[in-house]
């Protein structure tokens, strides 16, 4: 088929997405962009929306931090996170806003890595969907040892709400991702998750 017919589909997609609004899209963005470039080389590509500065907590949400967060496991299982809000305020804030929502109910954990980590938080159940904003990376003293909470990025500034819980100690994590909380109980049920969980 004539790669010239796939243009204006892909424009559409394109404007679909830009419309949206979402720091999260870029991946989405970039592959229609490639494919775009393939149907009609030099062909004008839309601009990309400008960037928006990374989410910040509201200074209420940062005097109302939580302590601790509960999460259950559909098919049986708690384990209790302690927040470290001299190491990640702003992390914490928006944690806790996204899960009063009720953003975190029913998700997965998607990425399952033995003698790594165990991964979740996305709508798509995927590395690349996350809520739509993105936040700024707070890379303090914590360090990524057994059972500590971080935020998944792909680069710096971009996390998008997905967590992960160090299955072991990963000192090579130190200092790259945002460490917001520990595992304090239900260990056991941290090791036990299996995809899609």
């Amino acid at each position: 088929e004539d790669p010239a017919a796939l243009v204006a589909p892909l424009k559409e997609a394109l404007a679909a997405i830009d419309g949206e609004g979402a720091d999260t899209t870029i991946d989405a963005r970039r592959a229609l962009v490639d494919a775009l470039k393939i149907a009609a080389p030099g062909a004008p590509i839309p601009p990309a929306p400008r960037a928006k500065a990374p989410e910040t907590p509201s200074v209420e949400e940062l005097r109302s931090l939580p302590s601790t967060a509960r999460i259950e496991m559909a098919r049986g299982g708690v384990f209790e996170i302690e927040f470290l809000p001299g190491e990640a305020p702003a992390t914490i804030a928006r944690f806790a806003r996204l899960a009063r929502a009720g953003y975190f109910d029913g998700l997965t954990f998607h990425r399952v890595v033995p003698s790594f980590v165990v991964q979740g938080g996305s709508p798509w159940a995927n590395e690349y969907a996350g809520a739509p904003r993105f936040q700024r990376d707070e890379l303090g003293f914590a360090r990524h040892e057994r059972g500590a909470v971080g935020i998944s990025t792909r680069g710096r500034d971009t996390g998008d709400a997905q967590i992960f819980v160090d299955l072991t100690d990963l000192p090579r994590l130190n200092h790259e991702y945002t460490v917001f909380a520990r595992a304090v109980s239900g260990k056991v049920v941290v090791d036990a998750i299996l995809e899609t969980d």
